[in-house]
């Protein structure tokens, strides 16, 4: 592996003498390099070793390693309390055993990054365990090169430096390669086993080992590119890690700045490139240097951005929306809540919010389990997104008879979800649940006969909505644990108790009304579409006992709906005006030519012009009444008042225009209403009418220049005076003006 390391300028300069820094070959600093720098002295020489074969293998054989040419490790046992570790590469020569294996960090590996190691020590690790307070050992090291096997025995000197001595030189038809072996401390054989299932894991493919370690397969919660998440518990290792080449490293997310997708607690395998990664000597942790932290930024960004469209990959895929939040928690269901939620606002189902819960907006929800049998009343809850999966979804608007309902529609014993709603907002809570296919629960209409009578089923006043949006009030069984709408009759000492001036109260908030009131807003509501035929509305007497909170006041749910079909800006000046609302002088002026007012006075003319285009308006304006007329009306009828916006009635600002002009302009109102039983509609007289305005805005426009003129003569004697005053006249200068006077 290349090691990154920077060519250095030698700044120096008019120096008298130099000295190299060297290291001096003792036993400190052999000490120091080898046993003093690894913390963990048995993890140590496996990770080396074990590294040293996978680059041997891969030297040799590049990246696929044949079955039978993987690289061996003989663990110890209590019988043979030694580790041997094997691999079928190229070998060492006599001459790369001398100047390379014996020799502290040199090394063949750092011209390319196809190797991990490179640092030049991993050959010597064994003594980082074969040297303790005890004393040192030995180890072996056997080389298969050119056809010949060569053995050597590492040790230490009687002085502590480190020694290789070639044991055994003989012939061999063995598979080239080398094999290292050491013993074993017998209290460190456990150990020796844990290690290796912990630091070998990360290896691809793992050496042969013997005896055999039982991998468990991990269960993988997401993959990516250069990633892998894990399960926590079914991986040897905790949080976030990163593999270079076969070798695995913790991963110390306080070095580099995240978004805080990445937890410490994330079972992650990141992959980086080898090379990409500065490690210490020891190489059991990552030296975080600027390229390192960029490449480990660099992956825990692509591993959000990943894990982000794998998930939309996934969520895409969904066919509805409850499917879609289905695939969305299994796919983040490790990631805990306050991620998961922040995922929420970034991954979507067709650009719907994948929330956990059915979205409750303007609708009440409940839930009936699989295998109900019968229910007491409609309870609205929360419920989970999750839970709805294989449910039928029922939407109603009318909350009456809702059981007989259930069983027309052979729901009964099925998994439901149940959606109450206004029928003004049907669309809005179907579109929030992405438009699923559901069973309208109000299409099911349930004869008198084939009624549920229960022991909380009354004959009771009722009113009907029938068709056309007529009602009709009779007597009708009701079940009063079913719910639905009612109104309350109160008692009015003012008025009669016959039926036909009943009064109830409508809603929480607004005072009685009469009952034929309360018919007509019905009737409107139903053209407005806000209540369907068939609707049963239940009059509850004051002598009637209290009713239970599943049934709701009329007017709650209905005015809301009415108050939703009002556009107040549709309340313009001109709202439900007509050309007959101008006054008939006025309409008679906007049918004179243009003609008429060509030598009028500009005020005069103005007026004409803007008159005519509001008559125009007024032709082409629609008196049909609105939705927002219809429910206008309706609320008014209940009491309840609309803000509307101040505006001037146009009409009304034209009509104060024309009696100003008319006090200006003497003859202009008898002319125009020369009498006062009739107008400049009256065909007889429009074309005289029309004649005598045109003389009198001819002589308004006469008199306007003579005013002019005898002003213009006003101004000019004016500065005559003034000349006079200062200068001899001149007598022919003088003349024309005398002339014109």
């Amino acid at each position: 592996m290349k090691l990154g390391l920077q060519e250095h300028v030698d700044v120096a300069s008019g120096v008298q003498d130099e000295v190299a820094i060297s290291f001096e070959a003792n036993a400190v600093a052999f000490y120091a390099q080898i046993s003093g720098l690894a913390k963990d002295k048995i993890g140590y020489p496996i990770r080396e070793l074990t590294t040293n074969m996978w680059d041997g293998s891969r030297l040799k054989y590049g990246d696929y390693i044949p079955e039978d040419k993987i690289p061996q490790i003989r663990l110890p046992t209590p019988l043979s309390p030694t580790i041997s570790f094997r691999d079928f590469g190229p070998g060492m020569s006599p001459d790369d055993m001398k100047n390379v294996y014996a020799r502290l960090y040199a090394s063949t590996k750092r011209g390319s990054n196809d190797q991990v190691g490179g640092w030049g020590l991993g050959s010597k690790s064994p003594y980082a365990y074969l040297i303790s307070d005890s004393g040192s050992g030995s180890y072996t090291v056997t080389s298969y090169h050119g056809g010949m096997m060569r053995t050597y025995v590492l040790s230490l000197s009687q002085s502590g430096a480190p020694t290789m001595r070639l044991l055994i030189e003989a012939p061999s038809d063995e598979p080239t390669g080398l094999e290292v072996s050491f013993p074993v401390r017998r209290e460190d054989i456990r150990e020796f086993h844990d290690r290796a299932r912990s630091i070998l894991w990360s290896f691809t493919p793992r050496p042969k080992i013997t005896p055999a370690i039982d991998w468990k397969d991990p269960v993988v919660m997401s993959q990516g590119d250069n990633y892998t998440r894990y399960k926590n518990g079914t991986v040897p290792f905790n949080g976030p890690h990163v593999r270079m080449g076969c070798v695995m490293y913790p991963f110390d997310m306080r070095q580099i700045k995240t978004t805080g997708f990445l937890d410490y607690s994330d079972a992650v395998l990141f992959d980086a490139p080898i090379g990409s990664l500065k490690v210490t000597l020891s190489r059991e942790e990552l030296a975080y240097d600027d390229n390192t932290k960029a490449t480990l930024a660099r992956l825990t960004e692509e591993y959000e951005q990943n894990f982000i469209r794998n998930c939309q990959t996934a969520v895409d895929t969904a066919e509805d929306l409850i499917g879609a939040v289905e695939l969305f928690e299994e796919a983040t269901q490790s990631l805990g809540v306050s991620r998961t939620e922040k995922l929420r606002e970034v991954v979507k189902w067709r650009g719907k919010t994948l929330s956990s819960t059915v979205p409750k907006i303007n609708c009440k929800t409940g839930m009936l389990a699989d295998g109900w049998v019968h229910f007491d009343k409609f309870e609205d809850t929360t419920v989970r997104m999750s839970w709805c999966r294989d449910a039928k979804i029922v939407i109603e608007h009318n909350p009456s008879y809702s059981y007989s309902r259930f069983q027309m529609a052979q729901l009964v014993g099925q998994k439901v979800l149940w959606i109450r709603c206004k029928r003004a907002f049907r669309e809005e809570v179907l579109n929030a649940l992405g438009n699923p296919e559901v069973v309208e629960l109000d299409t099911f209409k349930v004869p008198a006969s084939k009624r549920t009578r229960g022991k909380t089923v009354r004959r009771r006043r009722v009113m009907v909505v029938t068709e056309g949006g007529g009602v009709l009030v009779s007597q009708e069984d009701v079940d009063l644990a079913e719910g639905g709408f009612y109104l309350q009759r109160v008692s009015n000492s003012l008025y009669s108790r016959r039926r036909g001036n009943e009064y109830v109260k409508v809603s929480t908030e607004q005072s009685s009304v009469s009952l034929s009131v309360m018919k007509e807003v019905i009737s409107a509501s139903f053209e407005l579409g806000l209540v369907e035929e068939g609707t049963t509305i239940l009059i509850q007497s004051e002598d009637h006992a209290a009713l239970s909170d599943n049934w709701t006041l009329f007017g709650d749910d209905l005015i809301p709906d009415l108050q939703a079909k009002i556009d107040v800006s549709t309340f313009t000046g001109l709202h439900q005006k007509s050309f007959n609302d101008l006054d008939s002088a006025l309409r008679g002026i906007v049918g004179m030519t243009p003609a008429t007012f060509a030598n009028a006075p500009g005020d005069l003319l103005l007026f004409k012009t803007e008159l005519t285009a509001l008559g125009t308006a007024l032709r082409g304006n629609s008196t049909v009444d609105t939705p927002t007329d219809k429910a206008h009306s309706a609320l008014s009828r209940l009491g309840i008042e609309i803000d509307k916006p101040e505006v001037q009635c146009p009409i009304t600002a034209m009509e104060r225009r024309y009696r100003e002009l008319c006090s200006k302009y003497a003859l202009l109102k008898l002319i125009i209403e020369p009498n006062p039983y009739y107008s400049y509609s009256n065909r007889t007289d429009a074309a005289q009418t029309q004649r005598q305005l045109k003389h009198y805005c001819d002589l308004l426009n006469a008199e306007q220049q003579l005013l002019q003129r005898q002003a213009d003569i006003a101004r000019a004697a004016l500065a005559l005076n003034d000349n006079n005053q200062n200068a001899e006249p001149v007598e022919d200068e003088i003349d024309p003006l005398a002339e014109a006077a």
